[in-house]
């Protein structure tokens, strides 16, 4: 299976970038990316995102199985946790590269995810399935109970917290697919 490393550095290369110039995009070391591209050191999530900001494509594209499967099952879903953040994303479709894409996100009690600039426009679901969830949208924070949601367009997104005294999980859905 090709590895997080390689992906990075196959579109990478698709787009025309050294390692430096992809280094002055994400705002990283050529030292550090090549050590990420090597597959030595895995990025934190700031990082990923930000290489997949750089590079235009979701966080999860380079996790992407090409499979057409449509049922996903639940020992099957790629995984992504982040120690330094204490969040983990579950891909909850076939592919991250469908017009709208799932996520089962966990967090830690007293959690917090600043939001970053996707480089492009989306709107994005939450629904909370256990936990707290305080979500600031625009200038309105909200706090989400079990069974609430919340639709809104990407752009106004500026953070979202694990409140409760119970770890957080959510079902968000993003299209296009841009995490």
């Amino acid at each position: 299976a090709m590895k997080i490393g390689e992906r990075i550095r196959r579109q990478r290369k698709k787009m025309g970038y050294s390692l430096r110039e992809l280094g002055a995009r994400a705002g990283l070391s050529a030292g550090s990316l090549s050590q990420i591209e090597n597959d030595q050191i895995s990025p934190s999530l700031n990082s990923l995102q930000s290489i997949a900001t750089a590079l235009e494509v979701p966080m999860f594209y380079f996790l992407d199985n090409t499979q057409p499967d449509t049922i996903i099952r639940a020992n099957e879903r790629r995984r992504l946790y982040f120690p330094d953040s204490h969040i983990s994303y579950e891909i909850l479709s076939p592919s991250a590269s469908r017009q709208m894409v799932p996520y089962l996100i966990r967090m830690e009690p007293g959690c917090t995810r600043i939001a970053r600039q996707l480089f492009r426009p989306t709107e994005q679901w939450m629904f909370v399935l256990q936990g707290v969830l305080e979500i600031t949208v625009g200038e309105k924070t909200s706090r989400l109970e079990k069974g609430d949601g919340i639709y809104f367009d990407g752009d106004l997104l500026r953070e979202f917290s694990s409140v409760g005294d119970e770890e957080l999980q959510m079902i968000f859905c993003i299209t296009p697919p841009a995490l």
